[in-house]
C-alpha cells in the first residue's frame, strides 16, 4: 500500500514539473496579418471609389452593401470558380448600374482600384 502511495506522489510530482516547465518556454513570435472583417473591408472599398468617383450620399448604402456582400460570399471556401466569376460579374454590373456610364468608366481606367473593387 506503501508502494502505491509513493509511485502516485512521484507521478504526480512528475506531472507538475512537466507542466510548470511546458510554460517557461519562450513563445514563438510570428506575424499575423490583421483580416478585415466585411464590413471594414467594404467601407475600405466605399473610401476608395468615392475619392476616385464620387459616389452620391444617396447611393453610398447601396455601394457598400454590394462591397459587403461580395466579401462575405469570398470568405466562403467553398465556392468554385465559376461562382467566383459569377460574383465579380455581379459587382460589376451593380457598379455600372448605381454609378452611371461616366462614373463606371473611370473606374474601369484606374485598373488597379476596379480589379480591387469587383475582383
Amino acid at each position: 500500500m506503501k508502494n502505491i502511495f509513493v509511485a502516485l506522489a512521484l507521478f504526480a510530482a512528475l506531472g507538475v514539473s512537466a507542466q510548470t516547465k511546458k510554460g517557461t518556454t519562450a513563445p514563438k513570435t510570428s506575424v499575423v496579418a490583421t483580416q478585415l472583417t466585411p464590413e471594414a473591408a467594404a467601407e475600405r472599398d466605399l473610401k476608395a471609389l468615392d475619392a476616385l468617383v464620387g459616389v452620391d450620399e444617396n447611393l453610398k448604402a447601396d455601394v457598400n452593401k454590394i462591397f459587403i456582400t461580395k466579401y462575405r460570399t469570398k470568405a466562403d471556401t467553398s465556392l468554385s470558380a465559376e461562382r467566383m466569376a459569377t460574383l465579380d460579374s455581379y459587382v460589376e454590373s451593380q457598379l455600372a448600374t448605381y454609378l452611371g456610364d461616366t462614373k463606371f468608366a473611370k473606374l474601369k481606367a484606374n485598373t488597379k482600384l476596379y480589379n480591387q473593387l469587383v475582383k
